[in-house]
């Protein structure tokens, strides 16, 4: 449950790294919007997987600020306030808590720390013209400054553009093991950051007994 629900997490969560340094006209104006405002999307997603050569697949949404995010998709939610994070399983009735920080080695229990102005994570590396699902976009490809766990695994990002535009269409994430994830983004809205820390926060009392909780606070 854990390890699933971080990767998707993760991967869904890195549409809105911010790199440093030189970047494209089209990725500088998407994460200007991003950088100040409440994002929200639904996103569907394949993930093809090495190890196991399994195809995953799954669809779900996302609401985001700053440090703070939900997700729901595929019977799983993932809460996280800035400093703790709830991974709740419908299907199987668990529910997982953990302690997050804003320092730089937590994005493996913290993935939206991706999301905000960390001015190490990735560099884009080429921006251009490509396909996908069959459409012409701007494509910018992104690599992580560090590699490994403090990037989540990731070892490249694709962000697809509808072309001309900053418009964020789809998202492709080669994870260090091979696996490789697709996304297709709809519904994206920017919003004012009006959201309160607290809504972001799953509230405990809300789970019956039937649950397993493990708390690793």
């Amino acid at each position: 449950m854990k390890k699933t629900a971080i990767i998707i997490a993760a991967a869904a969560l890195a549409l809105f790294s911010i790199p440093s340094g030189a970047k494209s006209k089209t990725l500088g104006s998407f994460i200007d919007k991003v950088s100040s405002s409440l994002v929200t999307f639904d996103y569907s997603f394949t993930m093809q997987t090495t190890k196991s050569k399994t195809k995953m697949t799954g669809s779900g949404n996302v609401k985001v600020q700053g440090n703070a995010f939900f997700m729901e998709g595929n019977g799983m939610e993932v809460w996280c306030d800035g400093s703790t994070r709830w991974t709740i399983d419908r299907f199987a009735e668990e529910a997982l808590v953990e302690s997050v920080s804003e320092s730089y080695d937590s994005y493996a229990t913290n993935p939206a720390l991706m999301i905000t102005a960390v001015d190490d994570a990735f560099n884009e590396v080429s921006f251009g013209t490509s396909k996908f699902q069959g459409k012409a976009v701007d494509a910018s490809v992104l690599s992580p400054v560090h590699k490994g766990k403090y990037s989540m695994d990731i070892a490249e990002l694709k962000l697809f553009f509808k072309s001309g535009t900053s418009d964020l269409v789809g998202a492709e994430v080669k994870l260090n093991d091979g696996s490789v994830s697709e996304f297709s983004i709809t519904g994206m809205t920017f919003s004012a950051q009006a959201e309160k820390k607290e809504s972001f926060r799953f509230d405990e009392k809300t789970l019956d007994d039937s649950y397993v909780i493990t708390d690793l606070r």
